[in-house]
């Protein structure tokens, strides 16, 4: 049996299930959370969130998401959602760019 996770989307106060080890992007896109994607790949910003519990159930940053978040000045609990996959429960709030 696959692990589940729960995701909290904090602007809806949504719950959702999902298989851990899914990327956030599938599951904010089938939930309907509002979270705007541009480009998908790590390099717009515009996906920005704030992983306000669960940090340690999201999935390392690649380097172009590290870099992309340090010329922002990004927080630490601060990801690009296109980019991370779940595996435990966390909380995420929508911030974008």
């Amino acid at each position: 049996m696959t692990a589940r996770c729960t995701v909290h989307f904090l602007l809806e106060d949504m719950l959702v299930e999902a298989p851990a080890g899914t990327p956030l992007e599938a599951i904010a896109e089938a939930s309907g959370a509002d979270i705007t994607f541009g480009c998908k790949t790590g390099s717009c910003g515009t996906c920005r969130v704030r992983v306000a519990s669960g940090l340690e159930h999201c999935s390392a940053p690649e380097a172009e998401e590290r870099d992309f978040l340090a010329g922002l000045e990004a927080a630490p609990d601060q990801r690009l959602a296109c980019q991370v996959r779940i595996h435990g429960d966390v909380a995420i709030e929508y911030l974008g760019l």
